[in-house]
């Protein structure tokens, strides 16, 4: 969360009491302010944010019964707008792969933007089945949603095949929205990624991390990034040995080169070894560029 003028804070989502706490961007942390849930704003939603607005949606509540509902909220302003409805049609839970949800602020253009995507089980026109469903354009659906304009654009791409989206979960850098798929029965794990300066979505399998942890995606930088921290982290199978050494905490992080046309690849920026007293939790990075991990004491 920031501010258009000094300082920049930090914001805290405590998701047991549907609370917001605005804390200084510095070393003492103090707290600045802390925000409740609108009353009229469903509890317990799909919940992120980005340059200080929240968004909210019922997307992923079955209680709801699918009601695709989104909201933007200023919590500094104590002011939300219900967003229109995405011009993606409805459907019934067996006739999608997966549904996913982002939101991100581009700062060249000073716009907030939503990105709601589907991926069709099938479509009935054609009586597809799942061997048969990748030959057909259109399979995955994409509305992007501007706050600028208050109104949907609909684009329909047919060159990622995810099987399933593993989270709720997404992140927003420089322009991508992105979430953590799998492909072949859960074999691989993928970023898929969708541009919204060029309208193009793309996928690409996580690099090998070796150790027990799973890896984290978070923004790094202007660039999408996978973070493992754990007690051992290996770059082979065969270095899987009882090693005094690799059972300190240690970081590793990789960051996705190239663009919306080249061949995408994994860049390793950094292999550290980090204190005792280093907690192995993260809990997000502070303006795209310091991680900001749970203290062990």
């Amino acid at each position: 969360m920031t501010a258009h003028n000094n300082p920049k804070y930090l914001l805290f989502h405590n998701t047991k009491n549907q609370e917001l706490t605005v804390r200084s961007d510095d070393t003492q942390s103090q707290e600045y302010c802390t925000f409740s849930y609108p009353p009229d704003l469903p509890p317990n939603a799909w919940f992120t944010q980005s340059n200080g607005l929240v968004c909210l949606s019922t997307m992923f509540d079955y209680v709801y019964q699918y009601n695709p509902a989104i909201y933007l909220w200023n919590p500094l302003v104590q002011k939300f707008k219900t967003v229109p409805d995405t011009p993606l049609p409805r459907f019934k839970v067996n006739q999608t792969w997966w549904n996913a949800l982002a939101f991100g602020f581009l700062p060249e253009v000073n716009d907030y933007v939503v990105v709601h995507m589907i991926k069709l089980r099938s479509n009935p026109a054609l009586n597809l089945t799942r061997d048969t469903y990748k030959q057909y354009p259109h399979t995955v659906m994409i509305g992007v949603y501007s706050l600028n304009t208050n109104s949907w654009k609909k684009i329909c791409q047919d060159k990622v095949f995810v099987d399933r989206v593993t989270s709720k979960e997404s992140g927003f850098v420089n322009g991508r929205a992105f979430w953590v798929g799998r492909n072949d029965n859960g074999l691989h794990q993928l970023v898929m990624f969708f541009d919204t300066k060029t309208n193009v979505l793309r996928q690409i399998e996580v690099p090998y991390w070796g150790g027990f942890y799973s890896p984290l995606f978070l923004p790094f930088r202007q660039a999408i990034a996978c973070f493992v921290v754990g007690d051992a982290v290996f770059e082979n199978y065969e270095d899987l040995e009882e090693d005094d050494e690799s059972y300190s905490p240690h970081l590793n992080i990789w960051v996705i080169k190239g663009g919306m046309t080249d061949e995408l690849s994994w860049e390793k920026k950094i292999s550290a070894t980090l204190g005792e007293n280093v907690g192995t939790q993260i809990l997000g990075t502070r303006n795209n560029e310091t991680l900001v991990l749970l203290d062990n004491n």
